[in-house]
């Protein structure tokens, strides 16, 4: 494919076309831009730090400049051995895949905000550290997401029904979303796939022009 926005060194051959497949539909679906400057400074997220074997390889502009959000292809690197009795003296492999995550300009300060879905250990930890921020109102966004704020006033005064309306749509099972002041980023363990990354993009969308 030419003018290919990715960067394929170490890639097998099924992720090479799962990037194509999700490129034309990107294409299909959106306004796709390509930024001359792709440092979105992703080392200020702990999801991003938490893995230092993580870096950008390429970045798509979402219906840019309309609405400002947009996909970071991030790739990672792994090995393994093959050969040799209990791992030794065989050969070692390394490889990358990619993640993508969905970046989105907000229009209110949140603070620092992480919302992910809730766990059985979140609610057992909640009775003896009650940390989580709550929204009594909605029973369903609190029954299934945890939420918590460095700025819980603000945080409460900025996660409106119109946001955790989105989020519940959303409804992944191992999403993350990381908050800083107007910044979010929101990240999946899903490997490279056309439908979910044009399902990522229309979340970002619909995130991004909430008043």
């Amino acid at each position: 494919m030419k003018s290919f926005p990715f960067d394929t060194i170490n890639l097998e051959a099924d992720e090479v076309q799962a990037l194509e497949d999700t490129y034309r539909a990107l294409k299909a679906k959106f306004n796709i831009g390509i930024p001359d400057n792709t440092d979105h400074f992703l080392n200020k997220f702990e999801l991003f730090n938490n893995n230092p074997e993580t870096k950008l390889g390429g970045t798509l502009f979402i219906n840019y400049p309309q609405i400002n959000c947009y996909l970071n292809f991030v790739k990672s690197s792994y090995s393994y051995s093959s050969g040799g009795r209990g791992g030794n003296g065989g050969q070692n492999f390394e490889y990358d895949k990619y993640q993508i995550w969905a970046f989105v300009t907000l229009n209110k300060d949140f603070g620092r905000v992480l919302i992910r879905p809730e766990t059985f250990a979140d609610r057992i930890l909640e009775i003896f550290h009650p940390t989580e921020l709550k929204f009594p109102e909605d029973k369903l966004f609190s029954g299934n997401f945890y939420v918590v704020a460095n700025d819980p006033e603000k945080a409460e005064a900025s996660i409106t029904s119109d946001f955790r309306n989105v989020i519940i749509d959303m409804m992944y099972k191992d999403f993350v979303i990381e908050i800083i002041n107007q910044t979010l980023v929101i990240r999946t363990n899903q490997p490279v796939n056309a439908e979910e990354t044009v399902h990522l993009a229309e979340f970002a969308s619909k995130i991004s022009i909430i008043k």
